[in-house]
């Protein structure tokens, strides 16, 4: 469905929820220097794609701000692809359309990722004085070995430097994500990289297990034998130990991929588990507003030259209650599993409800969930099988 046949279908609706509560924003920034071997996602290298690509999502911009009537952002996340790669004017003139499109709260969290080796302090220094407050690096692992095959463009040095670069521009909030699962990897390498980007700042830690599920370069590499990756109770290890150690430190764990110093976890993604509104701009970008969920065209050619198309799902109140717990279960508060059967007996679901309960139980005898009071909560263990538990919900 094109975005004019939505707006008169859905437009209603969209404008009653999109009032209701503050949205999050994401803009979908496809653009990278190179293709990382472990990468499946929707990107490009074409510099002759920019200046479309950025006309077209200014102007995407300011039509959903009429559509939704300038509604309130309190936060903005600029992902990837490499929105680092974007020059100080690029990025200043999609800002400018946000303003002028949305109505921004004065405590709004404006993240934008980075990968180091793809700008100066400079470029960081006008960032933060543009509205960013948050930023989230690609670290991805401290070994130069590694770095170089997984095709990441900067070494360990520049990732070092990246993240002192942070402090200097004062940045409130700086993250980095690392990877495990990586071939040769050890807990002991692991640990290390956690505690030298501590070292440097960082408030939030995203830890990533390597997924190869799509076709990628790193996939061919390990199919055709020339890389071994570990097993999956090596791996469990790399986690496990991450676990262990870095509440010690400050960070707790608040969500199955995410660690956080007190008050620096990620209120942007916190929406997308807590089934809060969200709109996603750009080529494969998701959304969620009221009922509905929908997707931008995957094409990046399509979506720049406007016709793209949306597909769009509307959730009934089963569906939204099925969400519950398939997203709530990935953070550490889990859920309440008593509001749960509450709503199970007024959608008239409860023997679907008492079949969840039955393997609830199951999953607690081994090891896998602990009922605290009303709430269930995934243990350790469970966060590491979490892919079998959640499939009981789709």
């Amino acid at each position: 469905m094109e975005l004019n046949e939505f707006e008169k279908q859905f437009g209603a609706d969209l404008k009653l929820s999109g009032g209701q509560k503050p949205l999050g924003l994401y803009l979908h920034i496809p653009f990278c220097k190179d293709r990382c071997t472990y990468c499946s996602f929707v990107r490009t290298h074409e510099e002759e794609s920019r200046e479309p690509f950025i006309n077209m999502l200014i102007k995407e911009i300011d039509q959903w701000g009429q559509i939704l009537e300038r509604p309130i952002l309190n936060t903005i996340y600029w992902g990837g692809g490499t929105p680092s790669v974007l020059s100080y004017e690029e990025a200043s003139q999609i800002y400018r359309t946000i303003q002028t499109s949305f109505t921004i709260a004065s405590n709004a969290e404006q993240t934008i990722e980075a990968n180091p080796g793809t700008l100066s302090l400079e470029w960081l220094k006008s960032i933060r004085q543009l509205g960013f407050n948050r930023i989230s690096w690609g670290i991805q692992t401290l070994q130069d070995d590694l770095l170089k095959s997984l095709g990441r463009i900067h070494s360990s040095k520049e990732a070092l430097q990246a993240l002192d670069w942070s402090q200097e521009a004062e940045f409130k909030h700086v993250s980095g994500d690392l990877i495990l699962g990586l071939p040769n990897q050890s807990p002991e390498s692991v640990y290390a990289d956690a505690l030298r980007i501590i070292d440097c700042g960082i408030d939030h830690i995203s830890i990533y297990l390597l997924d190869l599920d799509k076709a990628c370069g790193l996939k061919t590499e390990v199919d055709a034998g020339r890389l071994i990756l570990p097993s999956e109770d090596e791996v469990a290890s790399l986690y496990e130990i991450l676990q262990d150690k870095l509440p010690n430190l400050g960070f707790t764990s608040y969500e199955i991929s995410n660690y956080a110093k007190e008050g620096a976890e990620s209120q942007h993604n916190l929406k997308y588990w807590r089934r809060y509104p969200y709109l996603g701009l750009g080529p494969s970008a998701a959304s969620h507003v009221g009922h509905l969920r929908w997707t931008s065209d995957v094409s990046i050619p399509t979506w720049t030259q406007g016709s793209g198309r949306l597909t769009i799902q509307s959730l009934d109140p089963i569906d939204e209650w099925m969400e519950i717990p398939l997203l709530g279960l990935r953070l550490d508060e889990g859920i309440d599993w008593n509001d749960l059967s509450i709503q199970s007996t007024l959608l008239k679901v409860e023997p679907l409800y008492h079949a969840w309960t039955n393997k609830m139980k199951e999953f607690e005898t081994n090891g896998l969930v602990v009922f605290e009071g009303p709430r269930l909560r995934l243990t350790t263990k469970g966060r590491l099988l979490s892919n079998q538990i959640f499939q009981m919900f789709v």
